[in-house]
């Protein structure tokens, strides 16, 4: 038997045809895009049957119906070549499109959802390709003393956005709070990570890095010592 739809609540942000109306327009721009239409032109065979499964998977995410049966991450894994420039251009044309649908509770919903899933992609993606990350876990016997204000791309101080490094002895969590963060180590072998929204990355103590934003939004470092 199959799955049946769940019915949409007078709460949803959006309907089943506006979520049709985001996938077809969404991908009609990424067909003609210069850096990701030879990509998706070259892996997708079938247009009409990838509109049914992305709007099936948005249908899922937002109106929490469950028609979406397939397996995003393996398909993407297996496309060779994938950077995260490549992302960030899907994200852009994403915002775009739902800036220019003019349909605000759809994007509110669905624009946040984007930027996780770009940014999960990618952080499978370099697992599997071996790229070099940063490391997300704290090491045992840390205490927290301190914190950052809170950044966003009004405030943040050029010294982030150049190399720099914290103190001997000190560690740092970078909590990402919306947007997307981009963390670079700027020594060999130059780890990169990709923060989105409620994810956090740690800072090792006096290696150097910066940081920049993917998408704007805030974020807060948390500042950890051994102790005493």
């Amino acid at each position: 038997m199959s799955a049946q739809p769940v019915p949409a609540s007078s709460s949803a942000p959006c309907t089943e045809k506006e979520i049709r109306l985001l996938v077809e327009t969404f991908y009609g721009r990424i067909r003609k895009d210069a850096q990701l239409g030879s990509i998706f032109e070259k892996h997708v065979a079938d247009w009409d049957a990838h509109f049914d499964m992305q709007a099936d998977f948005w249908s899922a995410l937002v109106l929490r119906t469950r028609r979406f049966k397939g397996a995003p991450m393996p398909r993407h894994m297996a496309l060779p070549g994938l950077s995260w420039p490549l992302f960030e251009r899907w994200l852009e044309i994403f915002h775009q499109t739902t800036e220019d649908l003019g349909l605000p509770a759809l994007k509110q919903v669905v624009d946040p959802m984007a930027q996780r899933i770009a940014a999960k992609l990618w952080e499978m993606y370099q697992t599997q390709a071996s790229i070099p990350t940063p490391p997300f876990e704290l090491p045992d016997g840390l205490v927290r003393y301190g914190e950052s204000p809170v950044f966003t791309p009004e405030n943040l101080p050029e010294k982030l956005k150049n190399t720099h490094t914290t103190k001997a002895g000190t560690w740092g969590v970078l909590r990402v709070q919306s947007g997307i963060v981009q963390y670079f180590v700027d020594q060999p072998p130059y780890a990169q990570a990709v923060v989105s929204a409620g994810k956090s990355v740690v800072i090792e103590p006096e290696v150097p890095h910066h940081v920049e934003f993917g998408v704007p939004g805030s974020f807060q470092v948390e500042f950890w010592r051994k102790e005493e």
